[in-house]
């Protein structure tokens, strides 16, 4: 069954890259989930798929994803103790219906395999996913995280007695008629952060990750926080980093069915904080330096860097990591010698903001930001990139001079030259001889 994959738009309007789990390929069809009737003949009719479900697992058959005909289902039937079929949606192409179902009895009974169900293994999606196509990865974490909110809520929190199924499973009621409470499923929000710093991005490892594992920091969303408030609390909290609130922007999100939660991913830059400067050792400066000098700019400012305070009950570490550094390790370049450093893969949003974050500082960042001061000295140059400013605070770039320089000319980022006050130059790039 072919489906398209949805692109996922981020507030920069970019449907470059679609994230790990973010496409079902296809339609929810909700108009469809109070209507009893059509929802049983379309789970009698033998067109109708199933997208089996097994203790968390989903269903694989030579490394793809195994979805089956409804028929199918009637040779294990008689071994389930409960066979709800949850309604997931349409097919994109055909409107087939698409079901899924919890299967774990069968297996737990001990029966005889049918024949479509060999050479078949339950897996984890996690490790999975990322390796299959966009819609197929999406729909079967749809499926999985249906079925777990199911059996997770098999009694009434109120009363205790039993829960049916009702809305074509996307709602469970409690059959006690004195009670009739209903529960839908719940999301539980987590925000994940690129805190930045200039050309330095935050991140942190937890204990129990593999060593040199770092990721972005995250964090659960507490009853009465907008997400701007837990960003703020997460990072402090975590590596006692202050957020300033006025950059936080919205970037992109992921379904993450483990078992509910949903990753909302967001920039920040942290506070300007002198007084607590980050002092990196020579170790840690090997690991905010690029790997290769002669390509890459100049490393400053390190030492105004807000230092990291660690909370021991949240992290191992945090540090201050370099785009050069941090765009080598996704690249896959070989690191230093002795260096461990790498980060979650492309399945998570953890990995997509960073590269979201280091192609949007390559775009924003003035090819001589690392120069400090220059000084052009009599001589015939090939050109200086020039940012123009007037009163109104428009800007435009102009592209000068090819002729001699009398005099001495300095030139700051940011600052005023020799030239017109009403001008404001800043070099960028150079190309001398002579």
């Amino acid at each position: 069954m072919e489906r398209q994959a949805a692109r996922l738009t981020t507030e920069t309007g970019s449907t470059d890259q679609a994230i790990c789990f973010s496409d079902s390929g296809i339609k929810r069809a909700a108009e469809y989930r109070t209507q009893s009737s059509w929802l049983l003949n379309a789970f009698s009719s033998p067109d109708s798929l199933v997208v089996p479900v097994a203790r968390n697992k989903n269903l694989l058959k030579d490394g793809q994803p195994l979805i089956i005909p409804v028929c199918k289902v009637d040779t294990i039937r008689d071994h389930l103790q409960s066979c709800d079929p949850i309604f997931l949606g349409l097919t994109t192409n055909d409107d087939t219906p698409v079901f899924a179902i919890d299967v774990a009895d069968f297996f737990s009974a001990g029966g005889t395999k049918p024949m479509w169900l060999e050479g078949t293994e339950f897996v984890d999606l996690r490790r999975y996913g990322p390796n299959m196509k966009a819609s197929e990865a999406g729909l079967l974490a749809y499926a999985r995280g249906m079925i777990e909110w199911h059996s997770q809520n098999r009694f009434c929190g109120h009363c205790g007695m039993r829960k049916v199924s009702k809305d074509g499973g996307h709602s469970l009621k409690c059959s006690s008629e004195s009670c009739n409470a209903v529960v839908y499923p719940r999301l539980d929000p987590a925000v994940i952060m690129v805190i930045a710093d200039g050309d330095y991005v935050l991140l942190g490892r937890q204990s129990k990750w593999e060593p040199g594992r770092y990721s972005l920091l995250a964090g659960f969303v507490e009853i009465g926080e907008t997400f701007e408030m837990a960003i703020a609390r997460e990072v402090q909290e975590e590596a006692g980093i202050i957020v300033d609130r006025s950059s936080i922007r919205y970037f992109a999100s992921q379904p993450w069915p483990f078992p509910s939660s949903l990753m909302v991913g967001f920039l920040a830059s942290a506070e300007k904080n002198e007084s607590s400067a980050s002092k990196i050792s020579p170790m840690r400066r090997e690991q905010v330096v690029p790997i290769d000098n002669s390509s890459l700019s100049t490393i400053r400012d390190i030492d105004s860097l807000p230092k990291p305070a660690v909370n021991d009950n949240e992290l191992e570490d945090a540090q201050w990591i370099h785009k050069d550094f941090l765009r080598a390790v996704l690249s896959g370049n070989s690191l230093p010698p002795g260096v461990k450093f790498h980060v979650p893969g492309k399945y998570a949003i953890a990995h997509y903001l960073m590269e979201k974050w280091i192609a949007e500082t390559r775009c924003n960042n003035w090819a001589g930001d690392e120069i400090e001061t220059v000084q052009i000295d009599e001589g015939v140059f090939k050109y200086v990139l020039i940012r123009i400013h007037d009163n109104n605070g428009s800007q435009k770039l102009r592209e000068d001079y090819k002729k001699r320089l009398e005099g001495h000319l300095e030139i700051k980022p940011g600052g005023h030259s020799q030239y017109p006050k009403e001008i404001d130059y800043e070099a960028r790039e150079f190309d001398f001889s002579g």
